[in-house]
C-alpha cells in the first residue's frame, strides 16, 4: 500500500478532530460569557471535557489502528485522560480543589503534543507555522496557569478561555487540513 493511500484512509476520520475542536471552542466561550457561574460547575465541565477528550482520542487510535505507526501514543493518552477524567468524576472534591492545577497541566500536556503532532502532518510550511503557533500559544497560556494557580478563578477563567480556544482552532484547522488531504 503505498504511502498516500495509507493517509487518504487515515483522514477518513478528519471529522472527529473537528468536533473536538469546536467542542473545546465552545467550552472556551462559555468560560468567558458566564465569569460568574460556580467553580463547582467550572470543575464538573474540566471533568467532562478531559473525559470527552480521551474518548475521542481512544476512538481516532482504534479506528486507525492498522493504518498509523504511533497509534499507541494516541491510545495511550486517550486511556490516560478516560482515567483522569473518571477519577474527577468520582472524587469531585479533589478537582476542585486542585482545579488550576489539573487544567495547567492538561492544557500543557494537550499543547506539547499539538506542538509534535506538527511536525509529522504531511503539509505545507504555512500550514505547519500555523497550527504549531496554535499549540505554542496552548502552552503559553497552561504556563500563566501554573504560575500562580492561587491567583484565583478569574485569571483561571480567562487563560483557560483564551487555552482551549487555541487548542480549539488547531483541532479545526487540522480536521479541515485532514478532510482536504482526502
Amino acid at each position: 500500500m503505498s504511502m498516500i493511500t495509507e493517509i487518504r484512509q487515515v483522514v477518513r476520520y478528519w471529522w472527529i478532530f473537528i468536533f473536538l475542536g469546536l467542542a473545546l471552542c465552545m467550552f472556551g466561550l462559555l468560560l468567558v460569557a458566564f465569569p460568574i457561574a460556580s467553580y463547582t460547575a467550572l470543575t464538573f465541565f474540566f471533568e467532562l471535557a478531559i473525559l470527552l477528550n480521551g474518548i475521542l482520542e481512544i476512538s481516532f487510535a482504534i479506528s486507525n489502528y492498522r493504518l498509523i505507526p504511533g497509534w499507541g501514543w494516541h491510545l495511550g493518552g486517550g486511556l490516560l485522560e478516560l482515567a483522569v477524567g473518571g477519577l474527577l468524576l468520582l472524587n469531585s472534591a479533589l478537582a476542585a480543589a486542585s482545579l488550576s492545577l489539573i487544567v495547567g497541566f492538561w492544557l500543557m500536556f494537550r499543547s506539547i503534543a499539538i506542538v509534535g503532532r506538527c511536525f509529522d502532518l504531511p503539509a505545507l510550511w504555512p500550514e505547519k507555522a500555523w497550527m504549531g503557533l496554535l499549540g505554542v500559544a496552548g502552552l503559553v497560556f497552561s504556563f500563566l496557569i501554573l504560575y500562580n494557580p492561587s491567583f484565583g478563578a478569574f485569571t483561571l477563567l480567562v487563560w483557560t478561555s483564551l487555552a482551549l480556544m487555541s487548542i480549539g482552532l488547531f483541532y479545526i484547522f487540522l480536521g479541515i487540513h485532514l478532510k482536504n488531504l482526502k
